[in-house]
Parts: structure tokens; C-alpha cells; sequence
């Protein structure tokens, strides 16, 4: 159940991440950057549940 939730919450910042990169391809490191972030204390998070 965790990890379907963890999927949905990275498909949506995918998805709203891959827009602004076609609408401002400016932001790509900042973005990237912050989707790295983002997704690295997901998986910190769902291993300390474990």
C-alpha cells in the first residue's frame, strides 16, 4: 500500500515536472534537481517504515 502511494506521488510530480520542462526548458537543473531531492527522502522515508 505504501509504495502504490509513493508511485502516485512521483508519477504526478513527473508529469507536472515534464511540462514545465517543455514550457520552460530554463528550470531543467533546478527541476531535476528538486525531483532528485524530492524522490531521495521518499525512499529515505519508505525504508524507515520498513
Amino acid at each position: 500500500m505504501k509504495s502504490n502511494t509513493r508511485r502516485e506521488i512521483m508519477g504526478i510530480i513527473a508529469i507536472i515536472v515534464g511540462i514545465v520542462f517543455i514550457v520552460v526548458p530554463v528550470v531543467l537543473p533546478w527541476l531535476l534537481g528538486i525531483l532528485l531531492v524530492i524522490y531521495g527522502i521518499l525512499e529515505l522515508i519508505n525504508r524507515g517504515m520498513d
